[in-house]
């Protein structure tokens, strides 16, 4: 009654408890192609440029294998690779470095995922559980903006739309996450 929902309903139909482990790889072919677009425009220090990445993951929360690639455009490029994100999803990073007093940067990207494995569709590891039907390929397309405030500070916005990942599903997934990181 506090919020003005339903009753959650359906307590039978969720995962039994087991232990996750997931192991995660990802590699990215940082600058693969940049350019300096400052002669183009009147905007001092605006960039671009394009990181392709592979990955995967193996484990009993998810198994997968994963390709994509990002496009950024903004100044201050080549110390971020950009705000942290939610797995699985397309990469970025908690480090980042900024040089001057302030920065901005958008990007845009996207990712398939060929996936084997989805505790959350699949059902449980080790026990009978509820499953569904899920499609093994799966596409993120990803769109960020953040803003460097300093030596220490990021805000960032980063909205995610997902393709339907498994059969009887009405439509893909959104999810919107607001960061802040402070480096010390």
């Amino acid at each position: 009654k506090l919020i003005n929902v339903q009753i959650p309903e359906g307590w039978e139909n969720q995962l039994e408890n087991e232990p996750g482990i997931v192991l995660y790889y990802e590699r990215k072919w940082r600058n693969l192609w940049e350019a300096r677009v400052s002669d183009l425009v009147v905007l001092d220090e605006l960039a671009v440029d394009v990181t392709p990445h592979l990955g995967g993951a193996l484990g009993n929360v998810y198994t997968y294998g994963a390709g994509g690639m990002t496009l950024r455009l903004g100044e201050d490029l080549p110390n971020d690779y950009g705000p942290p994100r939610l797995r699985p999803a397309l990469p970025g990073s908690d480090y980042f470095r900024p040089d001057d007093s302030f920065g901005w940067y958008f990007f845009g990207g996207a990712e398939g995922r060929l996936v084997l494995q989805n505790i959350f569709l699949d059902g449980n590891t080790f026990r009978d559980s509820h499953s569904v039907d899920k499609r093994p390929l799966v596409l993120d397309i990803q769109a960020v903006l953040a803003v460097t405030l300093g030596q220490r500070i990021r805000l960032a916005y980063t909205h995610l739309w997902r393709s339907k990942e498994f059969r009887g599903q009405d439509a893909g997934n959104q999810f919107g996450t607001l960061s802040l990181s402070v480096r010390f």
